[in-house]
């Protein structure tokens, strides 16, 4: 009997962008989510801990270094992830499309200088704020950035680390827009501007939370 071999997902066109599935896909799964990575995302510094501090956190950690999570860190960490993605998703099938909707046109009512993206190449190393719109999950995130088409692919290629899946705490952290993918990402809004943290920060503080997958207000890249 021949053997079936199962063929690659191939790329997509999004946004203008030719986008590749990479590890985890064209989209969020809770398969693909929460996938085991024992690599420490930080490095702790040994000389701000005493002794009794570091001896503290050995569990986690399967090295003297601190750099290698432990199995028994890992197995919580995953579930407690999972347990989060499944609140959060939770949440999201709750909330209303005419609701987010009605956000979004206020958003845009607001600020003039927020405008629909077709095409990411016409952000290429424009200074400014985004919006990425997640319709499937009435969700947008908020960011601003030196370059805003790197940044949105950055967001689209990367994910959030298996370490820092949770904040502040598996009840209420919000899910990571790093742990999307990109045909998450349904509509694009960008504003052209010197003076991102501003406007970023009156988008985040009145766009209502319950839509907003910010988790803290977003930095320059």
């Amino acid at each position: 009997m021949a053997r079936t071999v199962s063929q690659p997902t191939p790329p997509v066109e999004h946004f203008g962008e030719l986008v590749w599935p990479g590890k985890y896909g064209h989209r969020l799964t809770r398969e693909m989510y929460a996938m085991v990575n024992k690599t420490s995302s930080t490095r702790l510094p040994r000389e701000w801990y005493t002794d009794e501090q570091w001896e503290s956190l050995a569990w986690a950690y399967e090295d003297e270094e601190h750099t290698r999570l432990s199995d028994d860190f890992c197995a919580r960490q995953r579930e407690a992830g999972l347990e989060n993605f499944d609140l959060n998703m939770a949440f999201f099938a709750q909330l209303s499309v005419k609701h987010f909707d009605d956000a979004l046109n206020e958003m845009l009512r607001k600020h003039k200088g927020l405008r629909p993206v077709e095409n990411l190449t016409a952000m290429d190393g424009q200074i400014g704020v985004y919006v990425m719109v997640l319709d499937g999950y009435r969700q947008a995130y908020i960011g601003q950035a030196w370059d805003i088409r790197k940044r949105i692919k950055r967001h689209w290629s990367g994910t959030k680390q298996f370490d820092r899946l949770i904040f502040p705490d598996k009840a209420t952290s919000i899910l990571s827009i790093d742990s999307f993918r990109a045909l998450d990402t349904t509509r694009i809004l960008a504003a052209k501007t010197t003076r991102s943290d501003d406007l970023e920060s009156r988008l985040v503080s009145t766009f209502p939370s319950d839509f907003l997958l910010n988790r803290v207000p977003a930095a320059p890249e």
